[in-house]
């Protein structure tokens, strides 16, 4: 593990998990371990209950500006208005129309 250095301490595995997934899409590997206790027990406040992070030390810079954009929530995706998406059931029915349409137009 000398390779590798602690870049975060979160709730619980579920979050580190998260984490990993997060940084994975940034190409940045990483290592999660939880204490064993905590794992047993399945606890996801205090000391047990924290797992940490590791990434390589060459990847270390870069891991912290993916945390930091997390944590001032730079990644959120921006609001959608649904009332502006299309119905996917409705695209079909369109295109099942102009196949008919075109159809008729041929007979």
């Amino acid at each position: 593990m000398k390779d590798y250095k602690l870049l975060y301490r979160s709730y619980g595995l579920l979050d580190a998990k998260s984490i990993q997934i997060l940084l994975e899409s940034f190409n940045i590997k990483s290592k999660v371990y939880q204490e064993s206790a905590g794992v047993t027990l399945g606890l996801t406040v205090g000391g047990l209950g924290s797992a940490n992070i590791y990434v390589k030390n060459e990847d270390f810079e870069s891991a912290m500006k993916v945390i930091t954009m997390m944590e001032n929530g730079q990644l959120e995706m921006p609001d959608i208005d649904l009332e502006d998406q299309t119905n996917p059931d409705d695209e079909l029915d369109l295109m099942d129309l102009h196949e008919q349409e075109n159809e008729d137009e041929e007979n």
